[in-house]
């Protein structure tokens, strides 16, 4: 396996197997895909071909699941996100059970030891709620960064007021 622009790092395949087979911790992986930069986009998008590849190959291992509707909805309900915007869009949901991978056209549910393929129409849902997940975390971020330079601006000016003035 090359490690081209369009092919995932073997590192990247090798982690997701790993934990499939109970041989590496899920958030281990999790840190791995989350270590990639924003511009690292095209690795994922190429993991996710492999994997959705050898989905196709291994009907067993996508089995069916019995997830009912409530379940799925605290599931995502309960996610976390991460997404690389640059070179081809994608997205990583990592919820308490499942980790989901998505570029917009295609879409895997992980957990250990069985891959399921999602639609289309599910997989560019997916990709927007991952996006919409991290702008919120972003927009959050930046109010409680105005409110803490806020505090610190008014309590360095109360420090500053106390200081007597040498004469």
């Amino acid at each position: 396996m090359t490690t081209d622009d369009t092919t995932p790092p073997a590192t990247l395949l090798r982690a997701v197997l790993d934990w499939q087979a109970g041989e590496l911790p899920r958030e281990a992986l999790v840190s791995r895909l989350s270590s990639l930069t924003p511009e690292q986009g095209e690795q994922v998008t190429g993991l996710l071909a492999e994997l959705h590849r050898r989905a196709g190959r291994a009907p067993a291992a996508h089995a069916a699941h019995d997830d009912d509707t409530a379940s799925w909805r605290e599931e995502l309900m309960a996610c976390r996100a991460r997404t690389w915007p640059f070179p081809q869009a994608a997205g990583l949901l990592v919820g308490p059970s499942v980790l989901i991978l998505t570029d917009g056209a295609r879409g895997l549910v992980l957990r250990e030891r069985m891959v399921r393929p999602l639609p289309m129409s599910v997989s560019s849902s997916l990709l927007l709620l991952c996006q919409t997940i991290v702008m919120a975390q972003h927009a959050v971020d930046r109010q409680e960064l105005g409110q803490l330079r806020q505090q610190r601006i008014e309590s360095s000016s109360t420090s500053l007021s106390e200081i007597e003035i040498i004469r």
